[in-house]
């Protein structure tokens, strides 16, 4: 197998105090084809350029206007590569936790994920948060847990969203899946349904075993 390449995004939030989301989804789109990542890549400048976007715009599940989202989802989602997740359902330790370390939950739910992959050669590139400093932590945490686990020589990163295409089409991937939860929501299939074929595990995490 040739080096995998795996992009990590998440969607909702770790917190637990106040207004958070019902849901903290972790999610990753996984190539073990590097042409074909190139070639996504590709794809997604172009659809930028065709919508008249300067080079350096984002998207983002949460603020791209759905029907764009739609369109880029089912351009991308005839290629082959795979999506793992991971999620929290935190109305279930609402009580039981009402003050959550949300930054040992976020590094805890990226090692869940990365669990559920069959990793090889793993190149891992997550989208780069917050400061500086909570990144290096972000990395130095998953490069001692996941290496140390599966022996296996794996290489983490963090980059700028906003740099990085693939790191985007995790977001909206893991948006997707987040409003599938939302049954409120009159598009909550809509989008699940296109990226359905690539999906390889969803997962949902338990935090009494944490």
């Amino acid at each position: 197998m040739s080096k995998q390449l795996i992009f990590v995004d998440d969607s909702g939030d770790p917190g637990f105090r106040g207004a958070t989301s019902s849901n903290f989804i972790m999610a990753s789109a996984v190539f073990t084809s590097s042409e074909v990542a190139t070639k996504l890549n590709d794809l997604i400048d172009e659809f930028r350029k065709s919508l008249g976007w300067q080079e350096e715009a984002e998207f983002k599940f949460r603020k791209t206007n759905k029907q764009i989202v739609k369109d880029l989802l089912e351009v991308v989602s005839k290629y082959d590569f795979e999506i793992y997740a991971v999620y929290v359902d935190k109305s279930t330790y609402a009580r039981i936790l009402p003050v959550f370390d949300e930054e040992k939950l976020y590094n805890w739910t990226i090692k869940e994920l990365l669990k559920t992959i069959p990793l090889n050669d793993a190149s891992i590139v997550i989208d780069g948060r917050s400061t500086r400093e909570y990144r290096l932590r972000t990395a130095s945490y998953l490069r001692h847990e996941i290496n140390a686990s599966s022996h296996k020589i794996i290489d983490i990163k963090t980059r700028d969203s906003a740099k990085d295409n693939l790191i985007q089409l995790a977001d909206l991937i893991a948006g997707a899946i987040n409003r599938s939860m939302q049954k409120d929501k009159t598009d909550s299939k809509t989008y699940y349904k296109i990226i359905k074929r690539n999906i390889a595990s969803i997962k949902r995490l338990d935090l009494k075993n944490k």
